[in-house]
């Protein structure tokens, strides 16, 4: 009898221990931002090349945008609008994506996406096994037409998606790969969509099996190493913690980007 009482303790703990677990990783989907919100109106009529660097950290302060996108948004008039929804919080509910994994959507108006460019990368955290945020990673294949290659879940090839699913995330940030000029970034894109398009889904992939190969010759992958292995084959190693694995962590702390875009990480 003891014994019992004993073992149903046990599995009450462990079931209150997880549910607790679960409760923390919910609380991360979405982090709000940490500075207070401010008028920037006046900064929203001037022209990028009046702002001075204080402007620019600013701006980035008050719409998570850094200067690339700024520069790219200054004269359509929408700097507004972008602070607006960086601190316009988000309702969000959290869906199982695969057997073994969860994702969290935004369930009200979507976020906004700065203007995108071939090569870019997308990360977020908004994707958790269990209570352990994996995250996620894409990359920018067609700007244009908001087109994104990634590895999307266990059991599944990796394929081309549509951008706007990227707006439907709690949280997200845009990179973009530093001294490289826009044409190198788009045959990086181009590379990818060539080579690491309908790949299967391989976890493991740098712990059981090779990490780097031929990027003509990939027979496995996942979201976070599609991206790396793309700028892996055309030199850039943006693995910032050089890992057996590569994650969408690691990505997102390669000093190789500068952070065009942030949302709701804080």
């Amino acid at each position: 009898m003891k014994k019992s009482i004993f073992l149903i303790c046990i599995l009450y703990g462990i079931i209150a221990a997880y549910r607790s677990s679960l409760f923390y990783i919910e609380a991360q989907a979405y982090i709000p931002p940490s500075a207070e919100k401010r008028d920037i109106s006046l900064l929203a009529l001037k022209s990028a090349d009046e702002y001075s660097e204080s402007d620019y950290e600013l701006i980035r302060s008050q719409t998570g945008l850094g200067r690339s996108a700024v520069m790219s948004l200054t004269d359509t008039g929408q700097l507004l609008e972008y602070q607006n929804r960086y601190f316009g919080g988000v309702d969000f509910i959290c869906h199982m994506n695969s057997p073994v994994s969860f994702e969290e959507r935004i369930c009200g108006a979507p976020a906004l996406l700065s203007p995108l460019e071939d090569g870019d990368i997308l990360v977020t955290n908004s994707s958790h096994v269990l209570s352990w945020r994996n995250g996620h990673a894409a990359i920018v294949v067609d700007a244009e037409n908001g087109i994104t290659l990634e590895a999307v879940v266990i059991g599944s090839n990796s394929r081309t998606q549509d951008i706007s699913k990227w707006m439907r995330y709690p949280n997200f940030a845009v990179l973009r790969l530093k001294d490289a000029d826009e044409k190198e970034r788009a045959e990086i894109a181009r590379s990818a969509l060539e080579n690491l398009n309908d790949i299967p889904y391989k976890v493991t992939i740098g712990l059981f099996s090779a990490k780097y190969s031929d990027i003509s010759l990939a027979s496995g992958t996942q979201c976070a190493h599609l991206v790396w292995l793309a700028y892996a084959a055309n030199g850039y190693d943006i693995d910032s913690d050089n890992g057996l694995i590569v994650t969408p962590d690691d990505i997102l702390g390669s000093d190789l980007f500068e952070r065009v875009q942030v949302f709701g990480m804080g």
